[in-house]
């Protein structure tokens, strides 16, 4: 009896839990609101790229010629540095230890020229003596002032005089010679140690260092720069636009930069140039919807640091004008003619355009 009570009962609580089930299936899911807006285009007709911000000069990884130990380190993040300034030094204890014979041997071999040049001072003197004597026997008269044996001996002493000064002046020579090779043997020591001293080859900013006191420092392409060194006095953005839209580019078109996470931080752009070589994209913005399997032209842009809370590395969304297919006219790599400065007010739109 229980148990023909039971299975309706259980039957009817499943008809329930179905019910219920479907009833909350068919409400409509809420929309997560994203968490920072999307910037809005600014023009009509554009184009977009994903930019990001590098140096003026591209930011340069600094290497080294000579492998070893970092025994010096003269900046650090965010310095400024001149060109040919010292940013780090590499260990040269076993060349430094070099220069001390070599500057003994520099002083032996110098302290030699003074008894060769005085030995060539004798040497004329006795000459210039012995060619007197024989000037004043020349005009006396043969046979009865002077004889002829004395003669030919007066001749005899200008000629072994003459030869004893020639060899007085070689060894000076040589010795000029030895003093020659023994400083070039001093400054290739002190190149060989300048070598270990890396210094800025341009003037810039310190923008990132890998580098540390006792590290050891490797010569070659490194996956990790040592130090990354930029001028950001002027920045730049380098934008990758897709080859289906590399026809509407135009030079002049004015240019707009927005910030990642506050698209109303927007400053206008100056068009600097474009890489004429069409590579293959980088995925930049980590957008899993990106296409991979497309190659991009290369637009780089300038603008004021101060018109935009931005870091070099920073991405940013760059809206470029663009003609509408029927108006465009070409304006490819050969085309010829000269930009209108487009760089409107610092952190402002184009004029007429709204952010």
């Amino acid at each position: 009896m229980i148990r023909k009570s039971v299975l309706p009962l259980l039957a009817a609580l499943g008809v329930a839990a179905v019910i219920v089930m479907v009833i909350q299936g068919s409400h409509t899911a809420s929309v997560s609101q994203p968490v920072t807006q999307s910037a809005n285009a600014p023009f009509s007709s554009y184009i977009f790229g994903p930019g990001i911000v590098e140096a003026s000069t591209e930011n340069i990884a600094i290497g080294t010629p000579v492998s070893g130990i970092i025994t010096a380190i003269y900046v650090k993040w965010g310095d400024r540095v001149k060109t040919g300034a010292a940013l780090f030094k590499v260990d040269a204890r076993d060349l430094e230890a070099q220069l001390l014979p070599a500057n003994a041997k520099v002083k032996e071999v110098e302290a030699q020229i003074l008894p060769a040049n005085a030995k060539v001072e004798e040497a004329q003197a006795t000459l210039a003596k012995a060619e007197n004597r024989l000037k004043v026997g020349e005009g006396l008269e043969p046979g009865v002032s002077v004889s002829a044996e004395e003669m030919s001996n007066r001749r005899f002493d200008v000629a072994i005089d003459k030869a004893t000064l020639r060899s007085a002046q070689a060894q000076v020579d040589q010795i000029k010679t030895q003093i020659g090779s023994v400083e070039a043997q001093l400054g290739q020591i002190k190149a060989q140690i300048e070598l270990h001293t890396i210094r800025a080859p341009v003037s810039g900013r310190i923008l990132q260092m890998k580098t540390r006191l006792g590290e050891y420092a490797q010569t070659g392409v490194l996956s990790t720069p040592l130090m990354l060194l930029g001028d950001d006095t002027t920045l730049h953005v380098r934008v990758d636009i897709d080859e289906t839209d590399a026809w509407k580019f135009q030079p002049c078109a004015s240019a707009v930069a927005s910030v990642r996470g506050n698209p109303e931080l927007q400053t206008s752009l100056r068009y600097v140039r474009t890489d004429p070589d069409v590579i293959p994209k980088v995925l930049l913005t980590g957008d899993a919807t990106q296409r991979t399997d497309t190659r991009v032209l290369q637009l780089v842009y300038s603008f004021d640091p101060g018109s935009l809370p931005v870091y070099v590395g920073q991405l940013t969304d760059v809206f470029i004008e663009a003609p509408l297919a029927a108006a465009s006219t070409a304006h490819g790599p050969n085309s010829k003619g000269s930009c209108v400065d487009t760089v409107g007010a610092k952190g402002q739109a184009p004029e007429g355009r709204k952010p």
